[in-house]
């Protein structure tokens, strides 16, 4: 969705839903609850229909913007579960989703100065004091493998936290275990994907001028990304705002591990035998459609045996770690641990993701003894190569 478009363009759209609850659980016939926000209280005001009725009530003014209506529409957690079960919304012009819709809600929280407290008004403090969000990324890539003219380029853009680093660290390890030249891509330490989400759309048109001025020299070359909500915001958003960077070619790094164990250029040496279990994140999965290369990559260690939780692939449930907002206290820890009670149900001994945002929010609700029982795809892949 382009940052021009207003919530009175998506009226239309937002009149369209007829509360079907499509946009609150998962397939026929399991009918699996995936929207973190309505499987709460199972109260239809907190869904992704709930909220499109909000932004109606906006808009034919029968109440007006507040912190608590900002509150709520932070708390979403933004899991994609609603975009990929409703049909109806995307079939009005603009052609929006609901998640686009209430991205934009946010937005006009924002511009009216309504930002929750916490992680979300942080982000907003920094951009006003820097006017940027996030530096940028100190992944090295070592001699042996770092050239200029290689085909595949490293997205390092959005390393923020010590989780991120240390996932980039291991990748980096893996690269040289692989041995094939690559180069990076690290300018404004964001690619805009968490501005976009947030509503501070404000920055975001010229972060991504920015960042495309940096990137179409490398424009032929595959862009390999680490953090799925990356990859997803520059495949689908930045062709919106820059349209030369339509058909970017991209991989997110589980394809290019699979690929790499699949040839021999990795080679699975570690033989105990360990039951895991596979958590898709929303936008690896339901965002880009990449299920297959992760649980390949599983597949082809030595010892390594996957034990699929009941909620997966296009019903995987959230991991909650992008539900910032104040209405519900302390929703993105709610949502991991509903989550980890789907992991625990199967058994296994660690819990597997390939996003760094999922393995600090399940770490972030277990006790010191069980954090590392929550590994990234990376390092798991590193660990027995």
């Amino acid at each position: 969705m382009q940052t021009n478009i207003t919530l009175e363009d998506v009226k239309g759209a937002a009149s369209l839903c007829i509360k079907c609850g499509n946009c609150t659980y998962g397939a026929w016939p399991l009918n699996h609850p995936l929207c973190p926000l309505y499987y709460r209280d199972r109260c239809y005001t907190y869904s992704a229909g709930g909220l499109l009725y909000l932004v109606l009530a906006l808009l034919n003014n029968k109440i007006d913007f507040n912190q608590s209506v900002a509150d709520l529409a932070f708390t979403c957690a933004g899991c994609l579960a609603c975009n990929n079960n409703c049909g109806i919304i995307r079939s009005q012009s603009p052609n929006v989703d609901p998640w686009d819709i209430i991205r934009l809600l946010r937005y006009e929280c924002v511009k009216r100065g309504f930002v929750p407290a916490g992680r979300a008004r942080k982000i907003h403090d920094e951009i006003e004091k820097k006017g940027h969000f996030g530096e940028p990324s100190n992944l090295k890539l070592s001699t042996r493998i770092h050239h200029d003219k290689a085909s595949n380029v490293i997205f390092a853009e959005c390393s923020h936290t010590q989780t991120q680093s240390e996932i980039a660290d291991t990748v980096t390890r893996l690269l040289e275990k692989i041995g094939s030249p690559v180069t990076q891509f690290a300018e404004k330490g964001c690619c805009g994907s968490t501005l976009y989400d947030l509503g501070f759309w404000d920055r975001l048109e010229s972060l991504i001028e920015d960042n495309w001025a940096k990137m179409k020299a490398l424009k032929n070359k595959t862009f390999v990304f680490i953090n799925p909500h990356c990859q997803e915001f520059v495949v689908r958003r930045y062709p919106e705002t820059v349209p030369e960077s339509q058909g970017l070619k991209t991989q997110h790094i589980s394809q290019l591990l699979a690929k790499a164990l699949k040839t021999g250029k990795l080679k699975s040496k570690k033989t105990a035998r360990i039951k895991v279990s596979y958590h898709d994140p929303c936008y690896l999965g339901r965002g880009l459609g990449i299920y297959d290369a992760p649980r390949e990559v599983l597949s082809a260690l030595n010892g390594v045996e996957l034990v699929e939780m009941e909620r997966n692939r296009e019903n995987s449930f959230c991991c909650g770690a992008r539900a910032v907002g104040n209405y519900f206290h302390e929703m993105s820890e709610w949502t991991a641990r509903e989550r980890l009670k789907d992991f625990e149900a199967t058994g296994a001994d660690l819990l597997i993701t390939a996003c760094g945002y999922c393995k600090e929010n399940f770490q972030k609700v277990l006790p010191e003894k069980d954090k590392s029982r929550i590994k990234d795809l990376s390092e798991l892949v590193d660990e027995r190569t």
